[in-house]
Parts: structure tokens; C-alpha cells; sequence
């Protein structure tokens, strides 16, 4: 009967674990820790919230202060021409220079000749026009800049002659994007240090975990113990269970050492009969 080959194995070499490698987009990631994962995942949340937070917030500033900003100069505009009419030529001309000494508005006549860089660059500035336009009339220009002199400049008319207001050009603008970028780091920072102590939060009791199980590994059950009485219901039965499992292993680990004792005990008593007896 011919005898059966069986192949040898070498209990030594490690096995094939190629299949239980990550692959593709999982590769790089594979050596990332829970904590690291857990924090980005996070911050990436958070952020994405903080920036369609910021957008839904400028998208419903921007009606309101457009008119705001249209009413501020329609104001502006009514009450100096009101100023201006109900004031006798000598007195005009004293209002007009503490109108611009004061208040910072500077009033001249429109001048046929005159040139202007209509004020409609961004969406802002045309919806604040459309405004003026409803508030003061359709003929209303606002301009940046006039006969090459920069500002505000709005037009207006007193009994039928064309005049310029001249005020300040920082009423007109918006939040600048220096304070929303301001705003935007300051939410970043906010949100990365609360995404690490969420993670830290989550990552901890598994730190614990892995704490108490190399202690195991070692014989040390007495340093495996973890805390029973958290206050995550997940975690504290994760707990209760390993803590379970150390005092069953610690208790079979102590019957071992038993019995190997009562084993050598059974071994050397015939040995030492039998060494007295060849004596």
C-alpha cells in the first residue's frame, strides 16, 4: 500500500494576509488612527455647515441692508434739498459750507458736460440704485466718481436745477470681506477645537480598552479592570463584559498554575522514592 504524501508546513511563515489588505482609495488611509479619522470627519462637517451658514446669512442680509443703505441716502438727500430750498440765497451758501464741514456732504450743481462712472458694478450696488431710483426717481444717478473727482455722488433736482450730493462712500458699501473672513476663522478654529475634543471624547474609552487589554496580554489582570460605571451605556457594558472575561481568564489562568503545581508535586514524589531507593 503506497503511503500518502502529505506536504510539510512550515508553522513559522506568516500568512497570507494579502487579502485582508486595503486596496484602491482605502490604502492611504489604512494607517490613519480612529482619532485622526474621527477629527477630520468632524471638522469637515462642521466646516461645510459654517460655510452654507455664512452664505444663507449674506443672502438674507443683503435685501435688508441694500435698503437700509438706500434709505440712509434718500435721506440724506431729501433733507438737504429741503435745507436748501427753504433758505434765502445769503444763508444757502453758509449751509452748504457747514453741510460739508459738519456732515461731510459736499452739494454743486450738475453741469451738462459733467462726466460719471455709474455706480452698478456688483449686485449690491444696482439693487441699492433700483431703490433710490423708487425713492427719489427714475432720473436718479449714482455715480462713483465725478468729473474724475472719486466718492458717492447722487443727483437730485431743486426747482428744476440739477444738483450732485457728494457723501461718504463707506455708507454705500457692504460688510467687507475682511469681516467675514475674520468671522470665518474664527468659526474655523471654534469648529476644529471642538471637532478634536469630540473625537477625543470618542476615542478615549477606546484608548482604555486597548490600555487594559495589552495589560492582559502581559498577566497583569489586576491592571485590566476598566470603569464600570460611565455614564455612555455602550461603553459601560463594553466594559462590564471585558471586565468579565478578565476575571474568567484570570481565574482559569489561577487553576492552570494549580494544577501544573499538583502535576509537578505528583512527579517529584516517585522521582525522590525512587533516588532514596537506588541509594
Amino acid at each position: 500500500m503506497q503511503a500518502t504524501q502529505i506536504p510539510d508546513f512550515d508553522a513559522s511563515a506568516p500568512a497570507d494576509l494579502a487579502e485582508d489588505e486595503p486596496s484602491g482609495w482605502r490604502k492611504p488611509f489604512s494607517r490613519v488612527s480612529l482619532f485622526w479619522r474621527t477629527f477630520f470627519l468632524i471638522a469637515i462637517l462642521l466646516i461645510g455647515s459654517i460655510l452654507a451658514w455664512l452664505q444663507t446669512l449674506r443672502a438674507l442680509e443683503f435685501e435688508p441692508r441694500a435698503v437700509q443703505t438706500a434709505q440712509l441716502l434718500a435721506s440724506q438727500v431729501n433733507l438737504s434739498r429741503a435745507a436748501l430750498v427753504y433758505a434765502d440765497g445769503i444763508a444757502r451758501i453758509s449751509l452748504i459750507k457747514t453741510m460739508k464741514d459738519e456732515e461731510g456732504l459736499r452739494i454743486v450743481p450738475r453741469e451738462p458736460g459733467d462726466t460719471f462712472e455709474s455706480k452698478d458694478n456688483d449686485a449690491f450696488s444696482r439693487r441699492v440704485v433700483a431703490e433710490l431710483g423708487t425713492r427719489l426717481g427714475k432720473g436718479t444717478v449714482v455715480a462713483s466718481s465725478m468729473n474724475g473727482q472719486p466718492g458717492l455722488w447722487v443727483s437730485f433736482v431743486i426747482d428744476g436745477d440739477d444738483y450732485w450730493l457728494q457723501t461718504d462712500q463707506a455708507k454705500f458699501n457692504p460688510a467687507g470681506g475682511t469681516t467675514w473672513l475674520i468671522w470665518l476663522l474664527v468659526a474655523t478654529v471654534m469648529s476644529l477645537a471642538g471637532a478634536a475634543l469630540i473625537a477625543g471624547l470618542i476615542n478615549r474609552p477606546l484608548k482604555e480598552l486597548s490600555f487594559a487589554a495589552s495589560r492582559m496580554r502581559e498577566g497583569n489582570f489586576s491592571a485590566s479592570q476598566l470603569d464600570e460605571h460611565v455614564n455612555t451605556s455602550e461603553i459601560r457594558e463594553v466594559n462590564i463584559g471585558f471586565n468579565r472575561m478578565a476575571q474568567k481568564l484570570a481565574k482559569v489562568e489561577q487553576d492552570r498554575a494549580l494544577m501544573l503545581a499538583g502535576i509537578s508535586h505528583d512527579l517529584r514524589t516517585p522521582l525522590a522514592r525512587l533516588r532514596l531507593e537506588t541509594r
